[in-house]
């Protein structure tokens, strides 16, 4: 990194105020080389891992289809591997991040996306769902959980984190409780833990859902 280029704090921020779809384009093209650095050696970001060892501990399919929720350069791809998952889609809305993403050679498939729309994925198409990083500030809120229930089968399950601060003002509380008065899902655990081994400052719910 060059003494010109944004610190990676910086482009935290930047990520926690982008104000339209065009700045979040904008904010991922231009962090996408150097995104997992930044997070991994500077930020220390222990999303990821924490995401996958929940889903390796509740997840009893053997190799799951798994959908990687957000999935960006593939970090949590990525933990998912170390934990022994092998089928591994991604969804991401930002192509600089796919690029990355596909560079690691641990998708099965990419697929370009907006989460806040409908996707174009059949229903009951995967086991599994993981994410971690793409619920917090200005990003997806809530009604994603909608698709992304629609496309696990029955009995697959979802873990995600969600920053802790967007839990209620992003709809998600009120979502999980709309979701299980339908009996469409139940709740495995909600458990609150940091978002980034190297700042307590940052916090995530870490959720397991299964889909009814």
């Amino acid at each position: 990194m060059s003494k010109d280029d944004p610190k990676p704090e910086e482009l935290l921020d930047r990520a926690y105020h982008v104000a339209n779809e065009g700045d979040m384009h904008a904010l991922y093209r231009d962090w996408a080389d150097t995104y997992d650095g930044h997070l991994v050696d500077d930020l220390q970001y222990s999303a990821p891992d924490r995401v996958a060892a929940l889903l390796q501990k509740h997840c009893s399919d053997a190799d799951p289809a798994v959908v990687d929720i957000g999935c960006g350069t593939g970090l949590t791809g990525e933990a998912l591997v170390r934990q022994g998952f092998e089928t591994l889609d991604g969804i991401d809305f930002s192509p600089e991040m796919l690029i990355r993403a596909r560079s690691k050679g641990i998708y099965r498939d990419l697929i370009e996306a907006d989460l806040t729309k409908s996707l174009d994925i059949a229903d009951a198409t995967y086991q599994a769902a993981a994410s971690s990083g793409t619920f917090t500030h200005a990003h997806v809120g809530a009604q994603a959980l909608d698709e992304i229930f629609r496309i696990l089968k029955p009995g697959g399950v979802l873990v995600c984190s969600v920053n802790q601060s967007v839990w209620d003002p992003m709809g998600f509380s009120a979502k999980v409780d709309e979701l299980t008065t339908a009996g469409t899902i139940e709740t495995l655990a909600i458990k609150e833990a940091p978002l980034f081994s190297a700042s307590d400052q940052d916090r995530g719910n870490y959720c397991v859902f299964r889909k009814v």
